[in-house]
């Protein structure tokens, strides 16, 4: 965990940390936002709906977008990918705790 002194600071970080995962050595780190409990417990639950879908739909590819599960078939002969997004209550919820905070 490391902190930053301004806000501006913080945005350029998060922008540029796709470009850490490219690197050797970084591909598993990840940065985040600061998180409110409610966030923190709403994005906890949204990771274990998706390790759960990633189970029980192994040929297809999850991720996690916007704070919802989206979907997507494989074509194993181009290679692309059809997106589908799966709705999440977790969206909701997190937009609510948001609000509540301001």
């Amino acid at each position: 965990k490391f902190t930053l002194n301004s806000s501006d600071m913080v945005n350029q970080v998060l922008k540029k940390a796709k470009v850490l995962r490219t690197k050797e050595g970084y591909t598993s780190v990840y940065l985040c936002p600061d998180r409110s409990v409610e966030e923190r417990r709403a994005s906890k639950k949204l990771w274990e709906e998706l390790k759960l879908i990633r189970k029980s739909e192994p040929d297809k590819l999850h991720v996690i977008r916007n704070n919802r599960i989206v979907s997507s078939e494989k074509d194993t002969v181009s290679g692309n990918v059809s997106g589908t997004s799966i709705e999440s209550g977790l969206k909701e919820l997190l937009e609510k705790s948001r609000a509540h905070m301001r």
